[in-house]
């Protein structure tokens, strides 16, 4: 589930995962994959230097479609509507937990993506040794330190098996270099 984080350049936005069967993560309005943001969270860790990874946009909120609407199986239009018709919120809420292998449906994800979205290289990139860019949202480095830590616990409301310290494999040098672990 995506929770208010505050940016430098763009007040409060909303960060994070959106359905439990994949590892796709939302910014706003635009969308990536966690496969691709953790090892480009480690460039930017390691190297002090920018990193590419390929994402969408989604510029109207018909093409996005109502998030809450579309957990609660109530309106299946736009992009989170149709995802959610393929992987509905789950009946047992003890159930609602982030997939591990999330990345693995991918290939799906991202067909219903590109229905709604526009192609979008995201560049993320130190700005200064306090500031830090996603694409065109800026935040300073205890502000995406955050934004790290929540995909570490597999957002909310985490992982599937967190307490007994599993996450996906593909965020493990993140977890280090962070100190997450």
């Amino acid at each position: 589930m995506p929770l208010a984080f505050q940016s430098l350049s763009h007040g409060e936005v909303a960060f994070g995962f959106y359905n439990i069967e994949t590892d796709a993560l939302l910014l706003d309005n635009l969308f990536f994959f966690a496969t691709d943001f953790c090892p480009a969270v480690v460039t930017l860790k390691e190297k002090q230097s920018q990193a590419t990874i390929h994402g969408h946009t989604i510029e109207t909120r018909e093409k996005m479609g109502d998030l809450m609407g579309a957990i609660h199986g109530l309106h299946h239009a736009g992009y989170l509507g149709e995802l959610y018709q393929l992987w509905p919120f789950p009946r047992d809420p003890s159930l609602f937990r982030q997939k591990l292998d999330g990345h693995q449906r991918r290939k799906e994800t991202l067909a219903v993506l590109e229905k709604y979205a526009e192609p979008q290289e995201v560049t993320l990139g130190p700005l200064s040794p306090e500031q830090i860019s996603i694409g065109p949202y800026i935040f300073t480095e205890a502000q995406f330190q955050e934004l790290v830590a929540y995909i570490w616990r597999g957002g909310h409301p985490t992982w599937e098996g967190f307490e007994k310290g599993k996450w996906p494999d593909y965020m493990q040098e993140m977890v280090q270099l962070y100190g997450l672990a």
